[in-house]
C-alpha cells in the first residue's frame, strides 16, 4: 500500500466512534474526529474511510461541513461506514458527496448502533464484538 489511510468520523452517541476505532486499528489508519481534529491533507494514493451515524436520514451537520471543506485529489480511494437505528440512509449521502469531490467510493459498511433516541432500547449491545470484527475485515478488504 502506497499512501496513508485516514478514518474520518463524527459520532454523537459513541456508536460510530467504536466502529471507526476498529477500522483504524485494523489497518493502521489515522483517526480523525471531524468535530475536534484538523482535517488531514489527503494526497494521491491515500485511502479515506468516512463514517457517521444517521441524523434525520442524513449524516451529521459536522460531517457534511467537514466534507465540504476537505480537499481531495481526483480518484482518491474512499469507503463509507456508519451505524444506524432504523436504516443506514446516511451512507448514500456520504457516497454522493465523496463522488462529487472526485473520490472513487469502493465499498460501504454499516451495522446497527444503540439508538439513544428511544432510551437505548433499540440495538442494545450494538455495535457488538461481531460487528466490530466485521468492520475490521471490511477495512482490510478496502485497503487490500
Amino acid at each position: 500500500m502506497a499512501g496513508k489511510v485516514y478514518v474520518l468520523y463524527a459520532s454523537l452517541t459513541g456508536n460510530t466512534r467504536k466502529v471507526a476505532k476498529a477500522i483504524a486499528e485494523a489497518v493502521g489508519a489515522t483517526l480523525v474526529d471531524v468535530r475536534r481534529d484538523p482535517l488531514p491533507k489527503v494526497e494521491p494514493g491515500d485511502v479515506i474511510f468516512v463514517g457517521d451515524g444517521v441524523y434525520g436520514w442524513r449524516p451529521s451537520r459536522a460531517m457534511r461541513r467537514a466534507l465540504s471543506a476537505l480537499a481531495l485529489p481526483k480518484g482518491i480511494k474512499a469507503a463509507v461506514f456508519g451505524t444506524y437505528g432504523g436504516k443506514p440512509s446516511q451512507l448514500a449521502v456520504l457516497e454522493k458527496i465523496l463522488r462529487e469531490k472526485g473520490a472513487e467510493v469502493v465499498d460501504r459498511f454499516s451495522c446497527m448502533g444503540r439508538d439513544w433516541f428511544f432510551l437505548g432500547l433499540i440495538g442494545r449491545g450494538r455495535p457488538s464484538e461481531e460487528d466490530l470484527r466485521a468492520a475490521r475485515e471490511f477495512a482490510k478488504k478496502v485497503v487490500g
